[in-house]
């Protein structure tokens, strides 16, 4: 399990593609949480892919399972499988299985968490723009049955909720209940565009029948859990985080999170649950970096490490860069409940002068402590120790070595995986994956 331990953006899609290309025996690549918004680059020789819902290492023609909860648009998938043919991976359709759960991210939840931003102003949450927070805020609506001026988690809801459930990958077998489901969403979105000034929605049809394409490409998995125990009983299985640690919807600094619970704390009892023997790494840049708004103690305006694969986005916001942050790091950790290796990336930049280490925040060395799942009054209170945070610098050492033994210590784990380069062949491993059990009885289950 590759998961990120920062604000998003610590090469967890490298990570998944270098593992795939040393492990003999891997079977597929699991995404479980988040949505379309992730992008994740991955280098190899002249080969360049940003993986959105793919695994990334669908460049080795390894399978992917997209696997509920994780959110699905169906119609991006199609964008990113063309993208794929034409860096040469044959039929990439053919490499994936949906979860028949997973619910169902349209052009219409897209342009409801545009607008939702652009009505905030000054005040934005930082998003991508893809609407994933609203695929998920849309069902909680409904299941609540939520009415005009209530709110979920922090989204003001500006419609009474339809009775009709939300689209999910096995509704688009049918073009009915498609219809059905993105009328009702539609009209639930009508007074939040309106309010935002927000442009018109293509026709209901068009999307359904673009989903309904889409649907009939691929394989949808009637019953996923019984794949993924299948999958599982025949080779090592890797699944792929989305965001990071930081982001997490539990447990990071609230606001300004997401949607997705990435952590890696229920999967791995599920699987341990089934007989199976989950290694979590963690992966991390030897900097810190954020995308758009929320807290960063060590942000620094220099040095400047820009990103080829990395910019401004219009509502992601500003590619944001600092020091790299000890105590954050520590944090993650806790929160991931502990890991067993670490990648650590980016490590040519060392040298750069001006690049510092924050061992502590304010002269203490006082970790801060996960807090119950759904305690955002405490979430909050951490938002503002780290945004009020003056981080505790020192010159960051040049040396690969000593910057990795640092990240070992505060992350209480072994780095195994180190990367002075984008490609592929600039990573090192140090570590063997440990073979896979024969699963016991215990079936997967969600």
């Amino acid at each position: 399990m590759v998961v990120g331990l920062g604000y998003g953006d610590e090469a967890k899609g490298a990570t998944v593609d270098v593992l795939a290309s040393t492990i003999p025996d891997t079977a597929a690549v699991v995404r479980f949480s988040g949505g379309a918004q992730a992008a994740h680059n991955v280098c190899h020789g002249a080969r360049h892919h940003t993986f959105r819902q793919f695994g990334s290492a669908t460049l080795l023609d390894v399978r992917t399972i997209l696997r509920a909860p994780m959110m699905i648009n169906p119609l991006l998938l199609a964008v990113e499988a063309d993208e794929l043919a034409r860096l040469g991976v044959v039929d990439p359709f053919g490499l994936i299985g949906a979860d028949t759960r997973a619910l169902i991210t349209t052009p219409i939840h897209a342009a409801m968490n545009r607008a939702r931003e652009s009505l905030r102003g000054n005040a934005r949450h930082g998003s991508c723009g893809e609407g994933i927070g609203e695929t998920r805020a849309y069902d909680l609506a409904v299941a609540r049955g939520a009415r005009t001026g209530e709110t979920i988690g922090n989204f003001r809801v500006y419609a009474d909720a339809p009775d009709v459930a939300p689209l999910t990958m096995g509704m688009l077998r049918d073009r009915r209940a498609t219809i059905r489901a993105l009328d009702a969403l539609s009209t639930f979105a009508r007074p939040l565009l309106t309010a935002a000034g927000a442009d018109e929605i293509e026709s209901v049809g068009t999307i359904a029948d673009a989903l309904g394409d889409v649907a009939s490409a691929i394989t949808i998995l009637d019953d996923a859990d019984a794949h993924l125990a299948a999958t599982l009983a025949s080779g090592t299985v890797i699944f792929e985080g989305s965001q990071g640690a930081l982001l997490d919807e539990w447990h990071g600094f609230h606001p300004h999170t997401t949607w997705a619970t990435v952590l890696p704390g229920a999967l791995r009892r599920e699987l341990t649950a089934a007989g199976h023997r989950p290694t979590v790494l963690g992966a991390t840049r030897c900097y810190a970096t954020r995308h758009g708004a929320g807290p960063m103690p060590t942000e620094a305006a220099r040095p400047k490490l820009p990103d080829t694969h990395n910019r401004e986005g219009r509502y992601q916001g500003a590619w944001r860069t600092g020091h790299l942050d000890l105590p954050a790091l520590r944090y993650a950790a806790a929160i991931c409940g502990g890991l067993d290796g670490v990648a650590v990336s980016h490590l040519d930049v060392l040298g750069t002068p001006g690049l510092a280490v924050a061992d502590s925040w304010d002269g203490a060395r006082t970790p801060l402590h996960p807090t119950p799942a759904g305690d955002l009054d405490r979430l909050a209170e951490l938002t503002r120790i780290a945004g009020a945070a003056r981080p505790d610098l020192r010159p960051l050492p040049t040396s690969a070595d000593e910057v990795t033994r640092l990240i070992s210590e505060a992350t209480g784990a072994p780095v195994v995986i180190t990367a002075d380069g984008p490609r592929r062949t600039d990573r090192s491993i140090t570590w063997t994956a440990p073979r896979n059990t024969t699963p016991r009885s215990a079936p997967i289950s969600a």
